[in-house]
């Protein structure tokens, strides 16, 4: 190989790298600025209340900012700034917008990502404080503009609000609340849904994913990109808006969400047992998650993942209960010509690639598990009650188990979550078992073999 080849090889080759972690690096972004409110129409609070809100975003103090926001609400902060929230100016009203990145992007130990789950969001308390907020807002003679709206910011925070049909605990987010919209497109009342409650997942891999299937359990065709508009549908209560916006939303999906990277674990990893880790890793886990193969360069490889029955992965049923109806309900409606399904002989969930697998804890779809460590043991070992209260920053996370740090003290923290405190995780709620994702090769585990793929986990 002459010098000038060798030279113009090794520029090519970080010309590459660099491209790929800008393309990341604007990806996120973008995605912050991103939301699909238009011409008033989308994810929304009553109009001008922004104004309150801006003004105390801006005067209030960090700690205050952080009581509500972070804390009640479970909103990201981000050099200081509330993320996924804008304020938006339409005609003579101003507008506070909820964008895509108020649950798809999260913290874990503390590093804040675009594109990952936000772990502490909660739909229900902050539907419950806008439904109670509005309802006084509301009273008084306004404009057809601000009526219009209104309704609209109404219904979002009526529907998330309804206790049957959003999440019960902060980090979930209900698939039943995106079936609302369906039924009110056919002109008939919502019934009692199961709330398939499920946490955020994480957006990288998805052009891969996508050929599996769309969310958790893979019955949503990912051909075209209509069902990552789902939890803006309910929300705008429009079918009009979700076809005005599918350029953008095109835009979105290929544009950033495809070039989205996952994080590397920020802290030490033990070379010798994470080699031991990946043996094991290869000789059990692949078959169903898959080979994790790097480029020259060391970026991931996205590959499609594999879609696994419920008979042998028996995790939490409630996510697939519903889903019949589900899909019944959505061939009825006016956009299902944008929503396509897949059609199966069994259930079952995607097993999903580990990319970036120390960041997406808690674990399995639903979260129930608070580390990788506990997903490694029998169900009846693995904890019944945890926090999820700051859950993505850094005191809270387990290096040496890869997740959630638990309670200190368990009769409390078992005592606040048989209340219904939305801060504990209590595995006897619906949709929120433990079980399933044990498999007869794990019993020959030793304590050593659980770290070693720990640590082996860490380097994905």
């Amino acid at each position: 190989m002459n010098l000038s080849f060798y030279i113009s090889f090794i520029f090519c080759f970080n010309l590459f790298a660099q491209t790929k972690d800008e393309l990341n690096k604007k990806a996120g972004e973008e995605f912050l600025k991103t939301h699909f409110f238009e011409n008033g129409r989308g994810m929304m609070i009553s109009p001008d209340l922004v104004k309150f809100v801006t003004a105390f975003e801006k005067f209030g103090t960090k700690e205050i900012k952080e009581k509500v926001f972070q804390d009640r609400y479970g909103f990201n902060l981000h050099n200081n700034d509330v993320v996924g929230f804008y304020d938006v100016k339409y005609k003579h009203l101003r507008v506070g917008v909820l964008g895509c990145t108020a649950c798809h992007s999260g913290k874990a130990a503390g590093v804040f990502v675009p594109g990952l789950g936000n772990k502490t969001i909660d739909p229900y308390k902050i539907g419950k404080d806008a439904y109670l907020i509005q309802k006084v807002w509301g009273i008084t003679g306004r404009s057809q503009d601000f009526k219009r709206l209104h309704k609209i910011a109404m219904h979002f925070a009526k529907v998330s609000s309804d206790k049957k049909v959003s999440n019960q605990t902060r980090g979930l987010v209900p698939d039943a609340t995106i079936q609302t919209f369906f039924y009110k497109d056919i002109g008939l009342d919502y019934p009692d849904l199961p709330n398939g409650e499920v946490k955020v997942p994480a957006l990288w891999g998805l052009q891969e994913k996508r050929k599996t299937g769309i969310f958790a359990s893979g019955e949503f065709n990912g051909d075209s990109v209509g069902w990552e508009f789902g939890a803006e549908l309910f929300a705008s209560d429009s079918a009009d808006h979700f076809r005005t916006v599918l350029p953008k939303l095109e835009h979105v999906v290929e544009n950033i969400f495809y070039n989205f990277l996952p994080p590397k674990y920020p802290f030490k990893v033990k070379s010798l047992e994470a080699e031991k880790g990946r043996k094991i890793f290869q000789n059990d886990c692949l078959q169903c998650h898959g080979d994790h193969i790097r480029e020259p360069l060391g970026y991931p490889v996205f590959k499609k993942p594999k879609f696994i029955k419920w008979s042998r992965v028996q995790t939490d049923r409630d996510r697939l209960s519903g889903m019949q109806s589900f899909m019944e309900i959505v061939e009825q409606s006016s956009v299902s010509d944008l929503l396509k399904l897949n059609y199966r002989d069994h259930t079952g969930y995607i097993a999903p690639q580990l990319w970036g697998i120390w960041s997406r804890f808690p674990y399995l779809h639903n979260g129930s598990v608070p580390t990788l460590y506990h997903l490694l043991l029998k169900p009846e070992k693995r904890p019944k009650v945890f926090s999820m209260f700051h859950a993505g920053e850094k005191y809270r996370f387990d290096e040496n188990h890869l997740g959630l740090t638990l309670p200190k003290n368990l009769s409390y923290a078992l005592s606040k979550a048989k209340r219904g405190d939305r801060n504990y995780y209590f595995t006897q709620r619906i949709g929120h078992s433990n079980q399933g994702h044990y498999f007869e090769f794990m019993d020959k585990y030793s304590e050593q073999d659980r770290l070693d793929l720990i640590e082996y986990l860490k380097t994905l």
